[in-house]
């Protein structure tokens, strides 16, 4: 029996079981005895999500929860929620993650590869933004520095918002003995989507720049929009110390950053680098794992560089190779990032944390609804 006045929720979206940020709010919830009903439609397709949500109105309209939480839906799936929660009078709240306009038309840049002009998808993905802000009771975002951006470009209230870090799965991103493979070499790890967010391209130069050093290697896991040109880029470079292993399925990552002795966030030059933690800094961190990230008001809203993370410029292969060798060479301050990020990600970003926070917001919205 849960202690918390939420009983019950519905999750309506279009995602990914194992993708940690729902994975994570479903766990969480469920691990304090909130039952949660999932209502997942796994289509892009308009005319089958509209049939499919039709077809289970009566079913989702008789049951009881006490509020809709979306995650990753389309439009038909904010209209189904937002009609649900009129008609049983309960609040919609929206995990809403990404900025739509962010992320397809400035940074994956999708546009480039239709015959639509530029501003169309402009226009399109800013109303998308818009409506779901808009449709929902209240929004959950990331980071405060998120939250700022959709405050200004949406002209959404403050307090409409809340703050949910990403954090990590710790049933699988764990700390492990480390697993060797080659004695002989200091691995510097990444692992993510190739999207100009992570900024591959000076990971690559870094890369170039520590050649010379025959104890260095890169690993790069992952594949994407930029993994062709990345590979290219490796191949003009003539680089020997980087390997691209390519897609990783999600259970089987964390065997492979128990390889590394560094891990890499992210250090591209679009506008929701500096907005975001990402994903990999919070299982680096579950893992033990040292890690270097671009510095940004994100990443400041819950870590210290040279405390429990080691910060370099954005978009700067120069600043990312000096901080490779500082880690490199001061055993002593990579036990001390380790430890201290090891901590925090315990304290605020752990399954239950996160769940603590989501339920506390919940039932905030709740008693003010």
């Amino acid at each position: 029996m849960s202690r918390f006045k939420l009983k019950s929720v519905l999750f309506i979206g279009n995602y990914d079981e194992e993708y940690s940020r729902n994975a994570i709010f479903i766990k969480g919830l469920r691990k304090n005895k909130i039952i949660v009903h999932e209502f997942n439609i796994k289509s892009y397709n308009i005319i089958k999500n509209g049939l499919i949500c039709l077809k289970n109105f009566k079913r989702l309209n008789s049951m009881n929860y006490d509020l809709i939480l979306l995650h990753a839906p389309n439009n038909i799936q904010v209209l189904f929620a937002k009609l649900l929660s009129k008609i049983k009078q309960i609040p919609l709240v929206h995990d809403i993650y990404i900025s739509k306009l962010q992320t397809f038309y400035y940074d994956r840049d999708l546009v480039g590869k239709t015959k639509m002009p530029r501003i169309f998808y402009k226009f399109f993905y800013y109303l998308q933004d818009f409506f779901e802000c808009a449709i929902s009771d209240h929004i959950i975002l990331d980071t405060y520095s998120h939250i700022q951006y959709f405050n200004h470009k949406y002209n959404i209230r403050l307090v409409k918002f809340s703050r949910v870090f990403i954090g990590a799965q710790e049933d699988n991103f764990f700390p492990r003995k480390k697993t060797t493979i080659q004695d002989d070499k200091f691995l510097i790890g990444f692992w993510g989507t190739f999207i100009p967010l992570q900024g591959i391209k000076y990971i690559i130069e870094a890369a170039k720049i520590l050649e010379n050093d025959i104890k260095v290697r890169f690993i790069l896991i992952g594949d994407g929009q930029t993994f062709k040109i990345s590979k290219l880029l490796a191949e003009k470079l003539q680089l020997k110390n980087i390997v691209f292993k390519g897609f990783i399925p999600l259970r089987e990552l964390p065997e492979h950053i128990s390889s590394f002795d560094i891990g890499l966030g992210i250090f591209g030059d679009t506008p929701k680098t500096v907005q975001v933690i990402p994903n990999k800094v919070f299982e680096g961190n579950a893992m033990k794992l040292p890690m270097i990230s671009c510095d940004s008001s994100a990443i400041r809203e819950l870590f210290t560089h040279e405390k429990d993370i080691f910060l370099c410029k954005r978009a700067n292969s120069e600043s990312i190779a000096n901080a490779i060798l500082t880690m490199k060479n001061n055993d002593d301050l990579r036990e001390k990032i380790k430890k201290n990020a090891y901590d925090i990600f315990t304290k605020f970003c752990s399954i239950n944390a996160l769940a603590f926070r989501l339920i506390e917001i919940l039932e905030k919205i709740l008693n003010q609804y």
